[in-house]
């Protein structure tokens, strides 16, 4: 009689297999990719220089933000535009309901 978890296709040792296997896609668990160790910057000294230029951030960096606050316009816009449509349809609950989406989008432009 064969022992559960023996067959090469059963559910159990494919199971086991998989929780034997590390996961890559968690980045706390992923081998390092860098030979270089990155020395901390002395806490001591500011980053800021007289001229109030900050070096700890490159110049381009924080676009991401940009882009973020571009995807919320972009939501406002079309949430609106989907209030115009439900509007002159005749549909006002819908569109009180498109109109507070629109309202909690617009709170993260600012």
């Amino acid at each position: 009689m064969p022992v559960a978890g023996s067959a090469p296709f059963s559910p159990v040792s494919t199971t086991r297999r998989a929780t034997q296997r590390r996961d890559f896609r968690n980045l706390r668990n992923s081998p390092t990719t860098t030979t270089q160790i990155e020395t901390p910057p002395d806490p001591g000294e500011p980053d800021v220089t007289p001229e109030g230029h900050n070096d700890a951030v490159d110049d381009g960096q924080n676009t991401a933000v940009d882009l973020g606050r571009l995807a919320w316009l972009g939501t406002v816009l079309v949430c609106l535009v989907v209030v115009l449509i439900l509007v002159l349809q005749g549909y006002y609950g819908y569109a009180g309901v498109t109109f507070a989406v629109a309202l909690a989008a617009g709170i993260n432009l600012f």
